[in-house]
């Protein structure tokens, strides 16, 4: 089972980077899409990141189970379709990639090249940058029409 738009099956979502803001997102498509059995996937380089992003991001899910915002079922179906790794390999087959990595030109540009050899051709690549442009992020891209920059605040759920 997947969610499904335009047309498009969305089954694995890609956040790039275990920082101040790739749990949040994170945690925010894992929320929307776990229901439709969407598998949410956060790479980063470092694992000390990845342990203090998944401690973030479960601590928030049983923050919202204490509050009511989220069932038990929720919280189980949630944690059962989010993970996180070092290994880039987990990328591949995504349909979606969010990049949430430091405001470096060139370690974005080095995320996608890398990126895109793991994706196929109609998947999204968006970029969370606050003021880095399109046209330097992505050019290197080889589909540049799949490209796109998102901005989220923070924190991003």
């Amino acid at each position: 089972m997947s969610v499904r738009h335009r047309g498009r099956a969305i089954e694995k979502i890609a956040v790039i980077g275990s920082g101040q803001i790739g749990p949040d997102i994170a945690l925010f498509f894992t929320k929307v899409f776990a229901p439709y059995g969407t598998k949410t996937v956060v790479v980063d380089v470092s694992e000390e990141a990845l342990a203090r992003g998944r401690a973030k991001l479960e601590k928030k899910i049983a923050k919202g189970v204490e509050t009511g915002a989220f069932t038990p079922g929720q919280q189980s179906a949630m944690l059962e379709h989010v993970t996180f790794t070092s290994d880039y390999d987990a990328v591949r087959g995504a349909n979606w990639v969010v990049e949430a990595a430091t405001e470096d030109r060139a370690l974005k540009g080095r995320i996608f090249a890398q990126v895109e050899d793991l994706v196929a051709d109609d998947a999204i690549l968006a970029s969370n940058s606050s003021h880095l442009e399109p046209e330097v992020i992505f050019a290197q891209a080889r589909r540049k029409e799949r490209t796109l920059v998102i901005h989220y605040f923070f924190p991003a759920e």
